[in-house]
C-alpha cells in the first residue's frame, strides 16, 4: 500500500511542487496551508509521516509536533528556512525526527522520508507488552487483556491509557492528558476518564495500585514491560 503523507506549509508553490514530486514516488500526499487546519485534520486522520514548516501564519510548527507526539508515534520532518542550530535543536527536542533546511533537493527529502519510514516500520514490528497486575496491554495491537481475555475500552479510554503508557512510570499532568486546547472543562474530562479507567483495571478504584494520583502534579501509570 502507498504510504500517506501530510504536508503542512503556507507556500502554495512549494506544496504543489512537492505534492507532484512525491506522488510520482507513489506516495499519497495530503496538504494543508495552515497550522489550525492541519491540527483539525490530525484529529480525524492518521498519516504515515508528516512534513511541516516551522513558521506559519496561525502557529508554530513546534506546537504542532507537540500535538502529534502526545497521541501517536508518527514520524515528523521539519522543513523550514529557519536552519540555525538553535532552531534545529528546539525542533528535535520537541520530537521532530528529522530537520531539512530550505532550500533543499527533493531527492534528499525523498531519501530522508524513506529512511524514517523504514526505521519506524522496523520499530513497529517489535512487540512490547506493558503489564500491570493481571492486565497486559499489547502495543502492537493496542489491546488490553486480563487472563487472555480482551477488555473493551472506549476510544477516549484507549487514548487516555495510551498516553499513560507512552510515559509509563512517569508523571503526566492533566493538561498533557487533555485532548484539546485545555480549559477547566477539558481537565475535568481527564479526571472522569481516569475514574472510568480505574473502574475497569483497579481491584479497588478508590485505592488505585496502577493509575496513581500524584498530588498537585497529575497521574502516573505504574507498570513493567515484557
Amino acid at each position: 500500500m502507498s504510504k500517506t503523507i501530510l504536508l503542512v506549509d503556507d507556500d502554495q508553490r512549494l506544496r504543489d511542487l512537492l505534492k507532484d514530486y512525491l506522488k510520482e514516488k507513489d506516495f499519497k500526499v495530503y496538504t494543508s496551508q495552515d497550522f489550525l487546519e492541519a491540527k483539525e485534520i490530525l484529529n480525524f486522520f492518521i498519516f504515515d509521516l508528516i512534513i511541516l514548516d516551522r513558521m506559519m501564519p496561525s502557529g508554530d510548527g513546534i506546537d504542532l509536533i507537540t500535538h502529534v507526539k502526545k497521541t501517536s508515534d508518527t514520524p515528523v520532518i521539519m522543513l523550514t528556512a529557519m536552519g540555525e542550530d538553535n532552531n534545529k535543536i528546539q525542533g528535535l527536542k520537541t520530537g521532530a525526527d528529522d530537520y531539512v533546511p530550505k532550500p533543499f533537493e527533493p531527492e534528499e527529502l525523498y531519501l530522508r522520508i524513506n529512511n524514517l519510514l523504514k526505521l519506524y516500520e522496523n520499530l513497529n514490528k517489535l512487540e512490547l507488552k506493558i503489564v500491570f497486575g493481571d492486565y497486559i496491554f499489547d502495543t502492537k495491537t493496542n489491546s488490553l487483556k486480563k487472563n487472555n481475555k480482551e477488555l473493551y475500552l472506549t476510544e477516549g479510554e484507549n487514548n487516555l491509557l495510551l498516553k499513560l503508557i507512552n510515559k509509563r512510570n512517569d508523571i503526566l499532568s492533566r493538561e498533557e492528558l487533555a485532548d484539546k486546547e485545555f480549559d477547566e472543562s477539558e481537565l475535568r474530562k481527564v479526571d472522569v476518564g481516569i475514574t472510568r479507567l480505574r473502574q475497569k483495571i483497579e481491584n479497588t478504584p478508590k485505592y488505585p495500585q496502577f493509575i496513581k494520583t500524584i498530588r498537585g502534579k497529575g497521574y502516573m501509570l505504574v507498570c513493567r514491560e515484557i
